[in-house]
């Protein structure tokens, strides 16, 4: 495993659960980066708030011409992420 890299934890707050990578809150629409078996890829996680709802990973998919892709998948449980810069 990658130094601060680690799963998304769900604990309880003060006004209701949420989700902490690495010891720090992460708020929805956060910039993260998600593993996957080619390396790291950047984009932003999302939650509905409802604790049986997955997070979503959300991130944009370059197009050959300059198109770009909105692409978006559920988190499953124990995925490899790490805040980008580290």
């Amino acid at each position: 495993m990658t130094d601060h890299a680690g799963s998304l934890e769900l604990r309880a707050g003060l006004s209701g659960p949420r989700y902490f990578l690495a010891g720090r809150l992460v708020p929805n629409g956060s910039v993260v980066q998600l593993c996957f078996s080619g390396g790291w890829v950047t984009g932003r996680m999302e939650w509905t708030g409802v604790p049986d709802g997955k997070p979503r990973f959300h991130a944009s998919i370059e197009l050959d011409g300059g198109g770009v892709v909105e692409h978006s998948l559920p988190l499953p449980e124990g995925a490899l992420l790490r805040w980008p810069g580290e």
